[in-house]
C-alpha cells in the first residue's frame, strides 16, 4: 500500500558549499508539496517570512481549486471560506486593510473547519487579538464571508459569528481654546539635532492638516493625501473654483466611508490658496506627502499632557459638534461631513439647540385643568 503523500510543507535546503569552504548557495527554505518545490526566497533565519510565503502559497492554491457545492460545516475549511471571499470581494474601498485582516483570521481559523465557529470560539478569538475594535471588525469579515459562501451554495449549514460588542462611540472634542494652543505648538516647535535646533520649524507642515480637519470634518487619509494639483488616485482641492474633492476620480468609495465634495469655507480657502503657492500636497514633507499620525500623537501629549483622551478622529469629532452648536440644518451638516443624517443625530444630536426645544417650551405652557372624573 503506499504511503499516503504529506500536505504542502517547509523545506529547508541546506546550504552549498565551494570547494574551497566558501558558501555557494546560501540555505534557503521551499515549500514541498506533491512532489514539487517552490522556492519561498527566505533565508534559513527569516522563517517568519517562510511561514508567511507558505500561508499565501495555501491561499492561492485554495482560490484556484474547483469548489464542491452544499457540503456540511464539517467538511468547509475556513481556510477555503476566506479565500472565496478574498477572490471574489470585489467592491472594497482598501483592499490592502482587508488583506490584512483576512491574514490575522487566516493564521488563527486557517486549519479550523466552519463547525468550530461559535460564540466560545470568536470570543477566544477577541481575547487572542488583545483589542475589540480590532476582533470586532475582522470577525465581521468573517461573518462577511461565510454570507458569501453559503450564498454560492459551498455550505448548505447555517454557521453564526458572533462579534464583541460594539464599543460606545468617542465623542471627545476640542475647544477653540485648545485647537490654538495645538496650532501654536505645532508653528513654534522645532526638531532637534544634537544639542542645536535646526531652522526649519519641522511641525509647521502639519497645521494644515489640523485646519483642514477642523473646517471640514474630512478623514484623516483623505487630508494627507490631498494634493493641490489634479492627481491619478488623490484628494484633490481646487483653490481656484474653491472645491475640495475628496474622493479621487473613479475611486470605489465604501457606503460606510462616504467622502463627498464640498465647497471649502472661505476662512479656510485663503490660507488653502496661499499654501497653495509654494507647494504640490496639502501636508507635504520633503516634497512628498507625508502622514502625521504620529507627530500629530507627540503633539498631543505635549500640549494637553498624558492620558489626554484625544486622537486624530477628534477632530471630525469636533468639526461636527461645532456645526451642531451653529443650529443649522441637520440635513445639509451631515452632506457636509459626508455622514447620514442617522449617524449625525444619534452620535451628536444632543448638541444641537433644538435638540430640546419641545421639552423647554413645556416649562411656559398654562398647566391645563385635570378633567373631572366622570
Amino acid at each position: 500500500m503506499p504511503r499516503p503523500s504529506k500536505p504542502a510543507h517547509l523545506w529547508l535546503m541546506p546550504e552549498k558549499l565551494n570547494v574551497d569552504g566558501s558558501v555557494r548557495q546560501h540555505a534557503v527554505w521551499y515549500i514541498k508539496d506533491a512532489g514539487r518545490r517552490t522556492s519561498t526566497g527566505c533565508r534559513a533565519s527569516d522563517v517568519r517570512g517562510a511561514e508567511q510565503a507558505l500561508e499565501d502559497y495555501l491561499v492561492d492554491r485554495r482560490a484556484k481549486a474547483k469548489p464542491v457545492l452544499k457540503r456540511t460545516s464539517d467538511e468547509c475549511l475556513v481556510a477555503d471560506v476566506l479565500a472565496h471571499y478574498a477572490k471574489h470581494k470585489s467592491d472594497v474601498a482598501r483592499p490592502q486593510d482587508l488583506a490584512m485582516r483576512l491574514r490575522f483570521l487566516m493564521g488563527y481559523w486557517g486549519d479550523r473547519y466552519l463547525s468550530d465557529i461559535s460564540r466560545a470560539t470568536c470570543a477566544e478569538y477577541s481575547d487572542h487579538r488583545g483589542s475589540a475594535n480590532s476582533a470586532r471588525r475582522e470577525l465581521e469579515d468573517l461573518r462577511a464571508a461565510v454570507n458569501m459562501y453559503a450564498a454560492d451554495s459551498l455550505c448548505r449549514d447555517h454557521v453564526k459569528v458572533t462579534l464583541p460588542p460594539k464599543p460606545p462611540s468617542r465623542v471627545d472634542y476640542f475647544t477653540r481654546d485648545q485647537v490654538a494652543a495645538l496650532v501654536w505648538y505645532l508653528y513654534k516647535t522645532k526638531v532637534r539635532q544634537g544639542n542645536k535646533d535646526t531652522k526649519a520649524l519641522a511641525l509647521r507642515h502639519i497645521v494644515p492638516f489640523v485646519l483642514v480637519s477642523i473646517y471640514t470634518g474630512t478623514r484623516s487619509q483623505r487630508i494627507w493625501q490631498a494634493s493641490f494639483r489634479r492627481e491619478p488616485g488623490r484628494p484633490w482641492i481646487d483653490v481656484e473654483d474653491g472645491v475640495f474633492y475628496r474622493a479621487a476620480q473613479g475611486e470605489a468609495v465604501s457606503p460606510t466611508k462616504r467622502a463627498g465634495s464640498i465647497r471649502i469655507p472661505p476662512r479656510l480657502l485663503v490660507h488653502l490658496r496661499r499654501w497653495a503657492k509654494t507647494r504640490d500636497y496639502l501636508v507635504q514633507y520633503r516634497g512628498r506627502p507625508a502622514d502625521p499620525k504620529k507627530a500629530i500623537a507627540r503633539a498631543m501629549d505635549e500640549v494637553f499632557g498624558e492620558g489626554h483622551p484625544y486622537v486624530r478622529h477628534t477632530f471630525r469629532h469636533t468639526a461636527a459638534t461645532w456645526l451642531m452648536w451653529t443650529g443649522g440644518d441637520i440635513g445639509e451638516i451631515a452632506d457636509f461631513l459626508s455622514m447620514s443624517r442617522e449617524i449625525l443625530t444619534k452620535v451628536y444630536g444632543h448638541h444641537h439647540p433644538d435638540a430640546n426645544r419641545n421639552v423647554g417650551e413645556l416649562f411656559t405652557r398654562k398647566a391645563g385643568r385635570r378633567k373631572s372624573a366622570a
